[in-house]
């Protein structure tokens, strides 16, 4: 891993994470904590084989994960989709650290990885704290819904965030 940024005035610092094997036990946490705020089951990812996890790691895009000292505390993501919008996927902030900035400071560096281009996001229908979440870090729905695209068969929310003046010198 390499250090790409630490949040002023906060202990967090965001890295770049280069071994699928650091994401992995993250990654299934937050399945088991937010079984509607991904797109797959738990029970799912713990069937995967090592091969597999790894499979996954070659998709083009960015992983990241956010630490306080040495303990990660939360994680996301970055992908363009095949018609190059950007895409902030895989969110997942620990629940002792959420209130913190580690949110903030997550998508602040998929927005860094992604500008000038807006930021563009899923959320669940029925997740009422990360859609909150996400509009007080800038993002509107942007009107598109896709229907039963939830891991339950519920509706996803489409959300963008423009770049901000300021977000990108943090």
């Amino acid at each position: 891993m390499r250090r790409s940024g630490t949040r002023e005035g906060s202990s967090v610092r965001v890295e770049v994470v280069t071994d699928w094997a650091v994401w992995k036990p993250l990654r299934l946490e937050a399945l088991a904590d937010t079984p509607i705020g991904f797109g797959e089951l738990h029970a799912d990812a713990l069937a995967l084989s090592d091969e597999e996890w790894e499979t996954r790691w070659t998709r083009p895009g960015l992983r990241l994960l956010a630490y306080d000292g040495e303990e990660p505390v939360g994680m996301a993501g970055g992908f363009r989709r095949e018609d190059g919008v950007p895409v902030l996927f895989g969110v997942y902030v620990r629940r002792a650290a959420r209130g913190r900035g580690v949110l903030e400071a997550l998508v602040d560096r998929v927005q860094q990885w992604c500008a000038p281009d807006p930021l563009h996001l899923d959320v669940h229908v029925d997740n009422w704290p990360a859609r909150s979440a996400y509009k007080r870090l800038g993002f509107v729905e942007d009107g598109s819904v896709t229907p039963g695209g939830g891991i339950d068969g519920r509706d996803l929310l489409g959300m963008v965030r423009a770049l901000q003046a300021g977000r990108l010198s943090r």
